[in-house]
Parts: C-alpha cells; structure tokens; sequence
C-alpha cells in the first residue's frame, strides 16, 4: 500500500545574496535539468555550484531531490539531515526525511521526522497528511501481525479492510513521487518570485449580507498583522490572534513563546501580503488568501497563505491560518 506520497518539492524560502555567490539563473539552470529528467547533468552542475557555494541552501536542498530521484536514499538522507542541522527551522527537509526513512521501513525514524517538521511549522498541511498516511501504514502492520497470530480474530480483519479502503481509494502516489497536479511531471525545486501584484479583493461565492467595507476590514486586519510582524511588535502581532486560536501540536502558551522567540531573533524583517483576496465572507467570517513575503538577514521566503478570520467585538482576529 503506497503511503507518505508527499516528498516536498519546494524549498519555502532563498538565502540573501551575498557577494561571491552564484547567480539565482544558476539554480534555475540547474532546475531545469532535473525538470527535463537530466538527473547526471543536474547532479554536476549542482556539485560545481556548490563547490564555490557551499552554504547555498537551495542548492543543497536540490541535490537532495536529485539524489531522491536517482534512488541514492542514502546520500540524500545526508543532504536532508544536514540541512536540518543547518536551519532547524524549517519543515521540508524534517518531510524529506520521513518520506525516504519510511520508503526504507523505518518509520519511527520517519515518524519523529514529520513530528519534527510539524514542530518547527505548526500550520505544515503536508507534514501533517504525511504523518495520517504513517499511522495508517503502521496500523495495517499492527493489524497485519495480530491477524498471523489470530487469524479469526473478526476485528482486526474488519479494521485493516477499512484502513486499505480508506487509503486505496485516494489514489495514492509513491513515496518519491512529489505531489504534482500531473504524476509524468518533475517536480520543481525552487520557486520564482511571483511579480509584485496589488492587492484585490473578491470573492467568488459573496454571502448577500456581505459588504465591500467587511471585506476592506478583513484585508485591513491582514495588512496590520504584518506590519506588526515586520516592526517586531510581538504584542501586537499576537494581539492578531483570536483568544481561542488554538495551534497545531502545541499549547497556546508554547506557540507564543516560539513565535516572541523567533520574531525577535533576526536584526530586521520585512513582511508584506500581496494579491490579498477575500474568497468567502459573511458579516462576521472571512477567509482570505493572499502571498506572505517574509525577508530577513537570515532568509527569505514566498509562500501562500490562507487566514480565517472572524469579527470579535468590533475587530477581525485570526482563528485559523495554514501555508506552505
């Protein structure tokens, strides 16, 4: 039975530029090759690119891709673990590694990757499906050992039927498949900046009871919630948060203290939200997607993120948020 089909294909995020470093076309070039299917060439030219930029963490996060995709499990276990150790913060490497750990059989090993990942991104939607698709394939092994030592036991059988229904019938990819719209297609490694677009607002099913000025509120609340988080105000970017925002995999006083900890880490941020769009609303609830651009002297990244809101005594507050 396939299982964790998703091998994050996307790095959420690109090093600052920094004098002496190869150009982004490099890595695009690079890409290229591995989209075409020219795994010997991608795998060169990523190994030169990184001889002279050994830091780079996109191209390390590439040639763990190129290395999964040649089945060298082994060597791209040790790209994925080093970029952990490297930037502990981020989630797809920890999904990398649970994916090709639990290809091998070992998925404890693949079960604290994913937990790690959920950890450091708590809002993480494929290291979650992922650790849904291991706990199903450690059932059917339960399941699967109760029944050799008790092969009427009715229950058990009962029980593994459903979970091979349940998966079987999602259409299930390999493990080291990435989770394409196409399967023949190769799975793409970095993400080009989307042009600058400004923010619009719709919606595309609008509740008759909805305003424009709701929706303007809703978008205003989202601009204010960056602004907090780019000027470093902790108590203002969580005074976004509704009082009963709960956080995957963590208590709310935890997930506070990591975010106060991470915001004031880096000496400055720059966060923006563009192409904000109101995509249902009601009087009191909205949902809204729009691209989070989040730069640092550490890091940046470009990632989609969607926010459900609601009206809480005359302000739009957080209730639900999700990206990747």
């Amino acid at each position: 039975m396939p299982y964790l089909r998703k091998l994050a294909s996307i790095l959420a995020f690109t090093l600052i530029a920094t004098p002496g470093f190869a150009t982004a076309d490099d890595i695009q070039d690079i890409n290229q090759l591995f989209r075409k299917g020219d795994l010997a060439s991608a795998y060169s030219r990523v190994n030169q690119y990184l001889a002279k930029n050994p830091k780079d963490a996109q191209a390390r996060f590439l040639k763990g891709l190129i290395l999964a995709d040649q089945n060298k499990s082994s060597e791209a276990i040790q790209v994925f673990t080093s970029l952990t150790e490297d930037y502990p913060e981020l989630p797809e490497p920890y999904n990398n590694l649970a994916v090709l750990y639990a290809a091998q059989g070992k998925y404890d090993a693949a079960k604290n990757a994913l937990e790690m990942a959920i950890r450091t991104h708590p809002s993480y939607a494929t290291a979650h499906e992922n650790l849904g698709d291991l706990y199903a394939k450690m059932a059917t092994l339960a399941y699967d050992k109760a029944l050799q030592l008790d092969s009427g036991n009715k229950t058990a059988q009962t029980k593994l039927s459903l979970i091979k229904d349940m998966m079987s019938g999602q259409g299930r990819r390999p493990a080291i498949i990435t989770a394409s719209a196409k399967p023949e297609s190769k799975p793409v490694a970095v993400v080009s900046n989307p042009p600058v677009v400004k923010p619009v607002i719709e919606s595309s099913k609008p509740a008759s009871n909805t305003t424009s000025a709701g929706k303007d509120e809703a978008v205003k609340a989202i601009q204010a919630w960056a602004s907090a988080w780019a000027a470093q105000d902790v108590d203002a970017y969580l005074s976004h948060y509704a009082p009963d925002f709960a956080p995957s995999n963590m208590s709310r006083s935890a997930w506070s203290a990591q975010r106060r900890e991470r915001i004031m880490a880096p000496k400055d941020i720059s966060v923006t939200a563009q192409d904000i769009q109101v995509t249902a609303s009601t009087n009191t609830r909205a949902t809204v997607r729009f691209r989070q651009i989040y730069e640092s002297d550490r890091l940046k990244s470009n990632s989609a993120k969607t926010m459900e809101l609601g009206l809480i005594d005359g302000k739009w507050l957080i209730l639900r948020e999700s990206g990747r």
